[in-house]
């Protein structure tokens, strides 16, 4: 049996479950329309003929050489930006504080960017403990340690200027790394540091 056109067209749309509640006869036939069936339920409708989908923004993690695309619609899960943002060093996660997404999506709407490379987000306590030994500028009790901080620049975007806009936020800590090109921003007291 062969389905009339415009049920076809649901299907491929993903818009077949809906379709199958409406009339039982009309199930999706082929494994690919049953599994675009099942998306749809997931993920909402897709959108309307003639609307651009929003631009996805892709997070770059540089120590763990791992992407995230994100979409500002259907945001990742807690779990997802957890492993994404995990201590590189011994590679265990924390539940980071969700608003570190917010952060990197409004810095790359702010500059029409469609990437963001994260530095550092969670530092695991013990990794932290060795970088103060070694000398590096790290907090004794770091923001990171606790999953409230993230590391990030954004291509072709000054490191003063993400700083200066960092800053406009009035979120928490803002630290300016100029000579390693990125910005610092927590969830801790409102304060302004500069380091290497």
């Amino acid at each position: 049996m062969t389905r009339p056109p415009r049920l076809a067209l649901l299907g491929l749309l993903g818009l077949g479950a809906a379709t199958a509640a409406a009339d039982p006869a009309a199930k999706p036939e082929s494994k690919k329309d049953r599994e675009w069936a099942t998306k749809s339920l997931h993920h909402g409708a897709p959108p309307e003929a003639g609307t651009k989908p929003a631009p996805l923004l892709n997070v770059y993690n540089e120590h763990l050489h791992e992407w995230l695309p994100v979409d500002p619609h259907d945001p990742p899960t807690q779990g997802t930006l957890d492993h994404v943002l995990r201590d590189h060093f011994t590679n265990q996660a924390t539940k980071v504080d969700a608003r570190l997404l917010d952060i990197l999506v409004a810095a790359a709407a702010k500059f029409r960017g469609d990437t963001v490379f994260v530095v550092s987000g969670f530092r695991h306590p013990k990794y932290n403990l060795m970088l103060r030994k070694k000398g590096h500028q790290v907090a004794r009790d770091s923001q990171h340690t606790h999953g409230n901080a993230v590391d990030f620049y954004l291509p072709r975007v000054p490191t003063m200027v993400l700083h200066a806009w960092a800053k406009q936020q009035k979120l928490g800590g803002v630290g300016l790394y100029l000579d390693s090109g990125f910005v610092h921003m927590d969830f801790g007291k409102i304060r302004y540091w500069s380091g290497e």
